[in-house]
C-alpha cells in the first residue's frame, strides 16, 4: 500500500492508500459527520481497530467507468477510512472521495475539493 500524505490545503491529496488504479466510485460532497468508530476483531487473539467513519451530503457522485449515479441511492452512506483522517477533515469540510472497486465503502482516496 503507498500512504501518501500532505497538508489538505485546495487540492492536495490528504490520503491515498491505493494498490493499483482500480477506482471505484467517486463522489463529492460536504462532510456531515466524521467519528472513531471501532471495529471489532472477528477471529480470537486479533486486537480491534479504529476507523474513520464519514457521512457526506453528497453533490455529485460515479461509478467506476465514469457513469453518473443516482446520489438519493446513496444517501445515509457511512465511508470508512484509516483513523489518522479524523483530525485532517471535520464536518462541513468539501471533499471529493473515491473508493475502492472491491468495497464500495472503502476509502482509497480522499482531498479537499474546491467549490465548482
Amino acid at each position: 500500500m503507498v500512504a501518501r500524505q500532505g497538508c489538505s490545503g485546495r487540492g492536495i491529496t490528504v490520503y491515498d492508500g491505493r494498490m493499483s488504479s482500480d477506482d471505484g466510485m467517486r463522489v463529492v460532497g460536504t462532510i456531515r459527520s466524521i467519528e472513531l468508530h471501532t471495529l471489532a476483531a472477528k477471529f480470537q487473539n486479533v486486537t480491534t481497530r479504529q476507523v474513520a467513519k464519514i457521512q457526506l451530503d453528497i453533490e455529485r457522485a460515479t461509478d467506476e467507468t465514469g457513469a453518473e449515479l443516482d446520489i438519493g441511492n446513496l444517501a445515509d452512506l457511512h465511508f470508512q477510512g484509516p483513523a489518522e483522517l479524523v483530525p485532517r477533515f471535520s464536518a462541513g469540510d468539501r471533499v471529493q472521495i473515491v473508493t475502492s472497486v472491491e468495497s464500495s465503502l472503502h476509502i482509497t482516496s480522499i482531498k479537499s475539493a474546491p467549490l465548482s
